[in-house]
Order: structure tokens, then sequence, then C-alpha cells
């Protein structure tokens, strides 16, 4: 289980990072009309898409580092995935918790953004079954 949702997570913050630098480099002036007057314009908001995909890029790196030490039975990647896992569960426990006061405060977007804060709590539960599973084979000193 904590492989499956290492791999998910990999390669949904993999898709994350691409949908990212697409919207970066070709759809940042559909996305500034989108959205109500801000105080910048189309190349910072790119430059900012930009930031926000490299990040979800290294956040896919650090899942598929975690991954590729546990299939190689390293102690190392036990660790690392605990920390890797505990970070993402509280990070999406904290956006699920943002979704919820939102969809309370906007009744408008009510419904998706209830279903934001469903996906990301199930997202925080996995992360966290994850860390508990690491952690037992640390202290097991089994491979998994």
């Amino acid at each position: 289980m904590a492989r499956t949702i290492l791999f998910v997570g990999a390669v949904g913050w993999l898709v994350v990072a691409a949908a990212g630098l697409g919207v970066a480099l070709a759809g940042r002036h559909a996305l500034l009309a989108a959205l109500p007057p801000l105080a910048i314009d189309a190349d910072a908001l790119g430059g900012a898409l930009t930031v926000i995909a490299v990040a979800g890029l290294g956040v896919a790196v650090a899942h598929a580092g975690v991954l590729f030490g546990l299939r190689r039975g390293r102690r190392w990647a036990r660790s690392a995935g605990v920390l890797l896992a505990s970070v993402m569960s509280v990070v999406f426990l904290a956006l699920a918790a943002t979704a919820a006061a939102s969809a309370v405060r906007e009744s408008t977007l009510a419904l998706v953004l209830g279903g934001a804060c469903i996906a990301a709590a199930l997202a925080a539960i996995g992360y966290a079954l994850t860390a508990a599973r690491l952690v037992a084979d640390l202290r097991s000193g089994s491979a998994i």
C-alpha cells in the first residue's frame, strides 16, 4: 500500500508540474482573463506558475527517489518516506481545512470546494497511512 500511494503521488505531482508549465507557457493570458483583476501582468503570472510547477516537479522527484530506495531495500528510503509522507499528510490536511472553510464562506462554489475538501482529506489519510506503515517497517527492520 505504501508504495502504491507514493507512486500515485509521484505521478500526480508530475502531472501538476506538467500542467503548471503548460499553463505558464501557453495559457497564462487565458488564465489571466478568467481571474478577477490582478495587480500583476501575464508575465508575472507565468513566472509564478513556473515556480509552482518546478516545486511540483521537486515533490515528484522526492516521491520517485523514495520509491527507488524502497525498491532497493535501502533503510534511508524508509526514513525519507516517513518524512515525506508525514509532511504531505499535514499539507493535504491543511488544504482540506482551507477548502472546507472556503466552501462555507463561498456558497456559490460550495460543491466544488466540498469536493476539493474530500479529495484533500483522502490524500491526507493516504499519506498518513503510508507514514504509519513505513514507521512500522522501520521498527520491525523489514523491507516493504
